[in-house]
């Protein structure tokens, strides 16, 4: 899987993801009325079967929450951003304040982590499409929680990948981890790969 992008397509995926959730991280900030910082310090291309086994390594075998929206373009798939269930709700927490009785997290969860993950996921796929010069169209996000393999829900996991990130939030004095997953078929992840390639071509030909 590791050979489907170069080093150099990598850092470039790294980097035009790092600008969107810089970019995120500005329009969660004034949602909530403090900072909040994002990081994505890797990028990894994994099996369907590996992702979700790293996804239940971080849960201990507990449930994972994700909200998850289809795009198309010259490649298509499903983005996902996935928080262990335990860490939702510090999120859920830090954003909607800790005088939020904790018995009354759980109703707010869901519209909470739509709200997120539609920021997140659409400043994303808004800057893979500025900076790959692609036309790239999503469908609205919907709200999973179960374990990794559910979360994930690839239809041909024998001819599917998941293009996995990590993601570090510092939001109001704490901290939380959750993931990035792009799910593609090969055919699609191929098709990527190639943009971002003519993209580090544009860029070191100036």
């Amino acid at each position: 899987m590791t050979g489907i992008i170069g080093a150099l397509e990598r850092d470039a995926v790294e980097e035009i993801l790092n600008i969107a959730i810089g970019q995120a991280a500005a329009s969660l900030s004034r949602m909530v009325g403090d900072r909040v910082a994002l990081s994505v310090p890797f990028v990894e291309f994994l099996s369907p079967a590996v992702a979700a086994e790293r996804l239940d390594g971080t849960t201990g075998g507990a449930d994972s929450v994700a909200v998850r929206q289809h795009f198309s373009s010259s490649f298509s798939g499903d983005i996902l951003l996935i928080f262990p269930e335990r860490r939702s709700l510090d999120l859920v927490r830090s954003m909607l304040g800790d005088s939020v009785p904790m018995d009354s997290l759980t109703e707010l969860e869901q519209e909470a982590l739509l709200e997120v993950g539609n920021v997140i996921l659409n400043a994303c796929l808004g800057s893979l499409a500025n900076q790959l010069g692609l036309v790239i169209q999503s469908s609205l996000p919907i709200y999973l929680r179960g374990r990794g393999a559910r979360i994930l829900d690839t239809k041909h996991p024998d001819t599917e990948l998941v293009m996995f990130l990590q993601v570090d939030f510092s939001l109001a004095a704490k901290g939380v981890q959750g993931y990035l997953a792009f799910v593609m078929d090969i055919v699609s992840a191929r098709h990527f790969a190639a943009a971002v390639s003519a993209y580090v071509s544009r860029v070191i030909g100036g």
